[in-house]
């Protein structure tokens, strides 16, 4: 990059921080600026971190199955860029449906959008979750797919970003954009005006009250998601699994980390964690003594239509969208895409453009 505009980044979740990395390492002035008392406490904190293409179904959108497809080989690339290992459970990934039938075609629509995922049987499933009560007779299987810790993982770049000449500003909302014949020239932030060049809210489900003076509505919905953490008789670190009563992987022995939606009533989390008690116990045995250490309940934004919302406000020039679900597996694309944004090159992320 070139010049060196001053950017302000809304958001140091896991996009927010792919994005202040990149840039900063590009050479921008980069300033980072977080509500909460820590980076990654938001929706990132409650993020499964699953990074995959086997539990989407290509049907629904070819156009980010495709981005999923290239995900690993981005958060690769982003891995060598940063020059140290990323926080991440690689013992890749099984997936299986409620009947062998349903296996199969999931198997085939994978393999019609490109992505031939190998079918194992029982044996070869006991021997990946050797702790499993009762093997399918078949599963997709992924071993190339692995899981983020997404706070660490956001931590970690955000380190990176300020080792490059970033600032962090944490515990501070963004509480007025200030502008001049319809251009981002400055932000406040608590009681700190901060000049900007450019302005990217990267702020998820609070993204659309930042950019409110300025878009009506930003079309991006919460959708509660969870992650249960339990303690117990867990051997071995195994593979990722989701199958049709709990979607888990076991990071380290001892240890197992569940995603689940959010179910309604009075009591989420007491709901979750006997749930998440129960089925651990009918799908692995020998898990001795479970307890629950935690319930961590975020906010998804998902945008209305279904499409990642990245690109520039066109109210408002040099502020820039960056609003997604699975943003976790898709911040390399996203961040690759605000940084072509900004610096004023073709945008080559494989994402559409989009004009707010």
């Amino acid at each position: 990059m070139s010049a060196s505009p001053k950017i302000v980044i809304a958001g140091a979740g896991i996009i927010g921080a792919v994005a202040a990395f990149e840039l900063s390492r590009a050479g921008a002035d980069v300033t980072i600026i977080e509500a909460r008392p820590r980076p990654g406490e938001g929706v990132s904190a409650a993020s499964f971190g699953w990074i995959n293409a086997i539990t989407f179904d290509p049907e629904n959108d070819p156009s980010i199955y495709a981005l999923r497809q290239q995900a690993i080989g981005s958060w690769a690339a982003l891995e060598q860029a940063l020059g140290k290992p990323l926080p991440a459970h690689r013992q890749g990934a099984l997936f299986w449906g409620d009947t062998r039938a349903e296996t199969m075609v999931a198997r085939d629509r994978h393999r019609e959008a490109g992505c031939d995922y190998r079918i194992v049987d029982r044996v070869e499933i006991a021997e990946l979750l050797p702790q499993l009560t009762l093997p399918p007779e078949a599963a997709l299987f992924a071993p190339e797919e692995f899981a983020l810790d997404v706070t660490a993982t956001a931590r970690m770049l955000l380190k990176a970003a300020e080792e490059n000449g970033a600032a962090l500003i944490t515990g501070t909302e963004i509480t007025a954009i200030e502008s001049a014949g319809g251009r981002v020239r400055a932000v406040r932030a608590g009681d700190t005006l901060l000049e900007a060049d450019r302005l990217i809210v990267a702020a998820g489900t609070g993204s659309g009250r930042i950019l409110a003076p300025f878009v009506q509505d930003l079309g991006v919905e919460p959708s509660p998601a969870a992650l249960v953490t339990v303690t117990g008789n867990f051997p071995q670190t195994t593979c990722i699994t989701d199958s049709p009563e709990l979607e888990f992987r076991i990071p380290k022995p001892g240890l197992l980390i569940s995603a689940h939606d959010v179910p309604e009533g009075s009591d989420p989390e007491g709901t979750l964690a006997r749930r998440t008690i129960e089925r651990t116990r009918r799908i692995l045995k020998n898990t001795g003594e479970l307890a629950v250490r935690s319930v961590q309940i975020g906010q998804r934004p998902f945008p209305i239509g279904g499409t990642p919302l990245v690109g520039p406000v066109a109210s408002l020039t040099g502020a820039y969208v960056a609003v997604a679900h699975p943003g976790v597996i898709l911040a390399p694309a996203i961040g690759a895409r605000v940084c072509d944004l900004v610096s004023g090159r073709a945008a080559g992320s494989g994402l559409q453009p989009i004009m707010l």
